[in-house]
């Protein structure tokens, strides 16, 4: 892995990462996150990365990381480990910010497929351990994964700098 900075990682960097600060502020409050809001946000990064040109530079990993994205958040909503937000945000994770911001690898398909299972793992295994140690089983109230979502994304990203 090389360390990397360009213009477009530092934009797809911030645009993700306050995207995921209002859907995790939207999360705890309400938990839920409406389709306009998680729409609007995924047109708004998606518009962002193209302008910038982070999806040319780095097309593979997008594709790579997106269909991962896709398939599994789809199926962990299917199956009831996710709801529909945090489904559609890890997808748009991968719209805006697949990878690495501040580090490149030389294969962009290792680097999606690792960094997505890395990121949906952790996830699945905070929110195991929070209802384990809460006994969620007697709160009515879903866990709020998408702030989980969001600590997993900048703990990955600090981590690569290193």
């Amino acid at each position: 892995m090389a360390f990397e900075i360009t213009g477009s990682s530092i934009i797809s960097f911030v645009v993700l990462t306050s995207l995921l600060l209002i859907y995790s502020i939207l999360d705890i409050r309400n938990r839920r996150v409406s389709n306009r809001v998680m729409i609007a946000g995924a047109v708004i990064g998606f518009v962002v990365v193209l302008t910038s040109g982070h999806l040319f530079e780095r097309i593979i990993l997008h594709l790579t990381a997106g269909t991962i994205m896709i398939l599994f958040g789809y199926t962990l909503f299917r199956i009831g480990s996710f709801g529909g937000a945090d489904a559609k945000s890890v997808i748009t994770m991968a719209i805006v910010s697949p990878g690495l911001e501040f580090g490149k690898w030389n294969d962009p398909i290792l680097e999606g497929v690792v960094i997505s299972g890395i990121i949906l793992s952790s996830v699945l295994l905070i929110a195991y351990v929070y209802s384990r140690f809460y006994n969620q089983s007697k709160i009515e109230k879903p866990i709020p994964l998408i702030p989980i979502i969001l600590g997993a994304y900048l703990l990955i990203q600090i981590i690569a700098i290193f």
